[in-house]
C-alpha cells in the first residue's frame, strides 16, 4: 500500500469526526439564537398579524366583532378625511425631508471645520435630536403662542406683524415643519459629517493644487462619499415623517380644521376617540404599505451606490 493511501485512510475518520463536531456546534449556536428570535417574533410579528386580522373586522371596544373583509379599507378610501390626512402627510414629508437634507449638507460642511471649541459647538448642534419629542413639542408650542410666545415677540420688535402660528391653516403646517427641521437636521448633518470623515486628505490636497473649482470638488470628490450617507438620511427621515405623530399632535392637535392631521393622528382619533379599532388598524396598515413602498424605492437607490463604491474602491 502506498504512503498516500495510508495517510488518506488515517485522515478519513478524523475528517468525518471533525465534520460531525462542526455540524453539532452549528446547530448548538442556532439553538442559542432561538430564544431571541422567538422573542422578536412575539413582540413584532404577532402584533402585526393581529392588527391585520383586526383590520378585517368591524370592531369597536365593548361590542362584538363583525367580519367585513376589506370593508374598512373601502370605507377608508372613500372618506375625504383620509385623503386630506394623506395629503398633509405627504406635504410634511416632502417639505421637511427636503429642507433637512439641504440644511444637513451645509451644516455638515460647517461642522467639519477644525478650530478651538468645535467639540462644544457640535454638542449644542446635536442636542435637539437627543431630546424627547413630547418635550420639544411643548417647548415650541409655548414659543409659537401668539400671546406670550417669543417668536411673535421677536417679530414685533423688528416691526413685523404677529403670525397666528397655531391657529392658521397654512402657518400651522409651517410650524410643524419648522419643529421637525429643527429637531432632525442635526441627524442628517451627523451622517454627512461621517461621510466627510472618510474622504482621503490626499484627494483634497491634489484638487487644491490643481485649482479645482468648488463645484468640481463637490461633484468629483465629495459627492461619491456623501451619496450613500445622504440616501440613508433620506430613507430614515422619510420613514419617520410618514408616520409623524408627536409634533403636530402636541402643537395643534391636528387642527385647525384637520390641516395638520396626519395619517397617524387620524388613526389615533379612530382608536382613542371613536373606539373604532378595526378602522384604526386599517389606517395603520395603509401607513405600513406606504412606508414599505417608499423604503423599497430608496433601498434600490442605495444599493447600486454602495456596490459602485465597493467596486471602485471608494
Amino acid at each position: 500500500m502506498s504512503q498516500e493511501a495510508m495517510v488518506s485512510e488515517r485522515e478519513g475518520p478524523a475528517t468525518a469526526v471533525e465534520a460531525a463536531a462542526g455540524l453539532r456546534d452549528l446547530w448548538w449556536r442556532r439553538l442559542l439564537f432561538a430564544p431571541t428570535i422567538g422573542l422578536l417574533l412575539l413582540l413584532a410579528i404577532v402584533p402585526l398579524l393581529f392588527s391585520l386580522g383586526v383590520s378585517l373586522f368591524n370592531y369597536s371596544l365593548g361590542s362584538r366583532a363583525i367580519w367585513t373583509g376589506l370593508g374598512n379599507y373601502i370605507n377608508l378610501f372613500t372618506d375625504p378625511q383620509f385623503w386630506l390626512a394623506a395629503r398633509v402627510t405627504v406635504q410634511f414629508t416632502i417639505a421637511a425631508v427636503s429642507i433637512e437634507v439641504v440644511l444637513g449638507i451645509l451644516l455638515g460642511f460647517v461642522l467639519n471645520q477644525r478650530f478651538t471649541g468645535m467639540g462644544i459647538i457640535r454638542l449644542i448642534v446635536f442636542l435637539p435630536m437627543m431630546l424627547a419629542p413630547f418635550c420639544i413639542g411643548l417647548f415650541w408650542r409655548f414659543m409659537f403662542d401668539q400671546t406670550f410666545g417669543i417668536v411673535d415677540y421677536i417679530l414685533t420688535r423688528v416691526g413685523l406683524p404677529t403670525i397666528p402660528w397655531l391657529a392658521h391653516p397654512f402657518w400651522s403646517q409651517v410650524a410643524v415643519v419648522v419643529v421637525d427641521v429643527w429637531q432632525w437636521t442635526p441627524f442628517v448633518a451627523l451622517l454627512v459629517l461621517a461621510g466627510l470623515g472618510t474622504i482621503p486628505t490626499e484627494l483634497l490636497e491634489a484638487a487644491t493644487l490643481d485649482r479645482a473649482s468648488t463645484w468640481l470638488k463637490f461633484r468629483q470628490i465629495y459627492w461619491p462619499y456623501l451619496r450613500f450617507p445622504l440616501l440613508l438620511a433620506l430613507l430614515f427621515r422619510s420613514i419617520d415623517t410618514l408616520k409623524l405623530f408627536d409634533s403636530p399632535f402636541i402643537l395643534t392637535g391636528g387642527g385647525p380644521g384637520n390641516f395638520t392631521s396626519t395619517l397617524s393622528i387620524l388613526g389615533y382619533r379612530h382608536q382613542i376617540m371613536f373606539f373604532n379599532v378595526g378602522m384604526a388598524a386599517a389606517i395603520s396598515w395603509v401607513v405600513v404599505i406606504i412606508i414599505n413602498i417608499v423604503t423599497n424605492i430608496l433601498v434600490r437607490l442605495i444599493t447600486p451606490a454602495r456596490v459602485e463604491q465597493v467596486a471602485t474602491g471608494l
